[in-house]
C-alpha cells in the first residue's frame, strides 16, 4: 500500500536506538512496563467470552473483573500473528476505550494503571494494516485515560502512563491517512506532550524518570528538548542515567559538551558511560581530555589548557581562548587575556574581544589586564570624512 504520511508530531525514525542504549548502558526501560494487577471481583456476569460491548458496559461500571477480562484480550499474545481489525471489532473496541474514560476515576490505582496499558494495547491493533475507517474514534477515549493517568496521584500509574505515550509518538494508523486525518493525529499528539511535560517537572524521581524516557522517544528534537536540562539533575543519579541513555543517540540534542560534562558527574557509571559515548563519536583521548579540562568545574583545570594549547597545529586555539575568555571565573579570563594577546598575528577577533574586555568585564582585575593590550580610544578611533557642507572641503587660500 502507499506509504503512509507523516505530519506534526507524527514524524518517527530513531525511537529504537535511545532503548538500545537504555539497556546496553544501564539496563533501565528495556521490557514492556507491567501495571500490578489489577483485583478481580467474582462477576458471574463476565467471562473470557463475554462480548466486548458487555464488558464496556462493565468498565463504565468501574468494575476490576471486567477490566482484567478486557486487558488479557487486548494484549498481544507471543508468536501470534497481529490481525487487521474488521469494522465490527474496530466499532467494539472503540466501545471499550469509552468504557474505560467514563470508569477510570473508580478503579484503585493499579486497576488505573492497567487502564492505561489496554489503552495502548488498543491503539496497536489500529496499527494493524488495513485498519478500518474509524481508527481515528479511537483516538479521543485514549487521550482522555492517558491524560488522567498522567495526572494521577500515584506515581506507578504515572510512569506506566508515560511509557505508553512513549510507544505512541511514532504511532500510525494501518492505512494511508487523507491530509485532513494527519492535522487531526498532530494535533492529538501534541495534546499529549503538555502533560508529560508537567510529569517531567515533578517532584517524583520515578514520574520523572519515566518523563525524561518518553521524551527521548519523541523524534521532534524541539518537543524533546526539554528533557534535555535534566542531564544535570541534582537530586536523582537516576534521572541523570536516563537522560544520557535516551538521548545518546541525538547528537543534535546530546552534544558533545554536554557528554564532555558528565566526564565530571559524581556517578562513575554516568563517567564512564559518556567516557564510551565520546569514543563512539569519534573523540580521540586526547581532544576528549582537552574537553573535559574545559568544562571541568575547577577553575584551575580550565585555566591549564591555555599551556596545553599553545602552538598546537591540530586545532585553532583562538576558539579555545574565546571561549576561556568568557569563564565565570576572574583569574581564568586574566589568564586567557595575556595568552589572546600572544597569540600571532593579532587579528580583528583577538582586537575586538580585548577591547571589549577592557571595557566591560565585570571584574577591574580582568579590565586592567586586557587595556594593557588595547590603545587608547582616541588612537584606535578613524578620522571622518568630512562632511557635506564642511569648509574643510573648500579650504580658502591665506
Amino acid at each position: 500500500m502507499p506509504e503512509r504520511r507523516r505530519a506534526g508530531l507524527i514524524v518517527g525514525g530513531i525511537a529504537g536506538g535511545a532503548l538500545v542504549a537504555a539497556t546496553a548502558y544501564f539496563g533501565l526501560f528495556n521490557g514492556r512496563r507491567e501495571a500490578p494487577s489489577a483485583p478481580a471481583a467474582a462477576n458471574p456476569s463476565w467471562s473470557e467470552g463475554s462480548p466486548l460491548g458487555t464488558l464496556a458496559e462493565g468498565l463504565r461500571n468501574s468494575d476490576p473483573a471486567a477490566l482484567g477480562i478486557v486487558a488479557n484480550r487486548s494484549a498481544s499474545q507471543k508468536n501470534e500473528a497481529k490481525k487487521a481489525l474488521t469494522d465490527q471489532e474496530a466499532a467494539e473496541w472503540v466501545e471499550v476505550l469509552g468504557g474505560l474514560r467514563a470508569g477510570i476515576e473508580k478503579f484503585t490505582p493499579p486497576a488505573r494503571a492497567t487502564a492505561a496499558l489496554v489503552a495502548g494495547n488498543v491503539m496497536e491493533k489500529f496499527a494493524v494494516e488495513p485498519a478500518p475507517a474509524c481508527w481515528s474514534m479511537a483516538l479521543p477515549p485514549v487521550h482522555d485515560v492517558l491524560a488522567a493517568c498522567l495526572t494521577d496521584g500515584e506515581s506507578n500509574v504515572r510512569y506506566i502512563a508515560l511509557g505508553e505515550v512513549g510507544k505512541l509518538w511514532v504511532w500510525l494508523p494501518g492505512r494511508t491517512m487523507a491530509e485532513s486525518e494527519e492535522n487531526l493525529l498532530g494535533l492529538w499528539k501534541e495534546g499529549l506532550h503538555a502533560p508529560v511535560l508537567r510529569c517531567l517537572a515533578g517532584t517524583d524521581v520515578r514520574t520523572r524518570i519515566g518523563a525524561v524516557a518518553c521524551l527521548g522517544l519523541l523524534p521532534m528534537d524541539a518537543a524533546a528538548a526539554p528533557a534535555i536540562p535534566y542531564l544535570e539533575d541534582r537530586e536523582s543519579v537516576d534521572v541523570r542515567r536516563q537522560a544520557l541513555v535516551s538521548f545518546a543517540n541525538r547528537p543534535t540534542l546530546l552534544t558533545e559538551d554536554l557528554l564532555l560534562k558528565r566526564l565530571h558527574d559524581d556517578d562513575e557509571t554516568i563517567r564512564d558511560s559518556a567516557l564510551v559515548m565520546l569514543k563512539a563519536r569519534g573523540l580521540t583521548q586526547e581532544q576528549i581530555h582537552l574537553g573535559s579540562l574545559m568544562v571541568s568545574p575547577l577553575p584551575q583545570q580550565r585555566a591549564s589548557v591555555i599551556n596545553l594549547i599553545k602552538e598546537r597545529g591540530d586545532i585553532d586555539p583562538l576558539v579555545w581562548l574565546l571561549q576561556l575568555s568568557h569563564d565565570a571565573d576572574e583569574s581564568v579570563r586574566v589568564q586567557s587575556v595575556a595568552a589572546l594577546a600572544d597569540l600571532k598575528p593579532s587579528t580583528v577577533p583577538i582586537k575586538r574581544r580585548l577591547a571589549e574586555m577592557a571595557r566591560r568585564d565585570q571584574s577591574r582585575s580582568v579590565r586592567e589586564a586586557a587595556s594593557k593590550f588595547v590603545p587608547d580610544l582616541e588612537e584606535t578611533t578613524a578620522s571622518l570624512p568630512p562632511l557635506p557642507g564642511s569648509p574643510s572641503l573648500n579650504p580658502k587660500a591665506n
